[in-house]
């Protein structure tokens, strides 16, 4: 068993508060951070040069609220799928 095996075993062994204290942990610290910052840092320079390139869309007031129904009917479809599957 590798070290984060032992570290999920152990914190699976937590009570909720122990838990939720050890996540605070977690994300708080400056490796989190650091790690989550890179991301971003790397996902506003995908969008920086989509635009450059004319990688994207306008919407009007009517597009948004179709692509509002969209994502809400696809979101609906994705829970149904998600409550027939039986948990493990």
């Amino acid at each position: 068993m590798n070290a984060v095996e032992k570290i999920k075993a152990a914190a699976a062994k937590l009570n909720p508060d122990e838990q939720v204290e050890l996540f605070r942990w977690w994300v708080e610290s400056d490796t989190f951070k650091q790690r989550h910052l890179a991301v971003l840092k790397r996902e506003v320079a995908i969008g920086v040069e989509n635009l450059k390139r004319g990688r994207y869309h306008t919407y009007t007031d009517a597009s948004v609220m179709e692509l509002a129904e969209e994502v809400s009917r696809v979101g609906r479809e994705r829970l149904k799928v998600a409550r027939k599957k039986p948990k493990a």
